[in-house]
């Protein structure tokens, strides 16, 4: 199955799908630096220091401090939108959601599922308790054949208190 590619000129094939999933792994990273760069930027002991550098100096600093913010914050926008693109074209690539499993799993479960099955080494199976209902064990091997994780997810997690 073929997709189109997130800038809709080429076709998205199989394996192009599984670097976009690494690519969506790093934007998700990139996000998490970044927003904690604005953080830090926007933070009262930042504030402080620069004031304080600014009665003590009169330098320019708090103008470049709030250039780098509205920088990083630019920044962070433009990723969000780079990381929606690329998850509109895995979401596309992909198709049925539910790829080996059966076809009425509950959608953050199958979500989980069309975002991994083509990632390398990783393998999953899904199975029906009478409790818990579906059931989804996964791991993911690393190059070396080790593992590198692995889980598991229910429907309904907390099923079996209520029994």
């Amino acid at each position: 199955m073929t997709s189109e590619s997130p800038d809709g000129d080429t076709p998205l094939l199989p394996e192009h799908a599984r670097a976009y999933s690494q690519l969506l792994r790093q934007q998700e990273r990139a996000l998490q630096l970044l927003n904690q760069i604005a953080t830090e930027l926007g933070a009262p002991v930042t504030d402080a220091l620069v004031e304080q550098l600014h009665r003590a100096t009169s330098s320019g600093v708090a103008r470049q401090i709030d250039a780098v913010s509205a920088r990083i914050k630019e920044a962070i926008r433009t990723a969000q939108e780079c990381r929606s693109a690329i998850h509109g074209a895995l979401v596309d690539s992909r198709g049925d959601p539910a790829p080996n499993g059966p076809a009425n799993l509950p959608p953050a479960l199958a979500r989980f599922l069309a975002e991994r099955k083509d990632s390398p080494g990783f393998t999953f199976n899904v199975d029906q308790d009478p409790v818990r209902g579906w059931i989804i064990r996964w791991k993911e091997y690393c190059s070396d054949g080790s593992v590198c994780g692995g889980g598991q997810f229910y429907e309904r997690p907390y099923a079996w208190m209520d029994s």
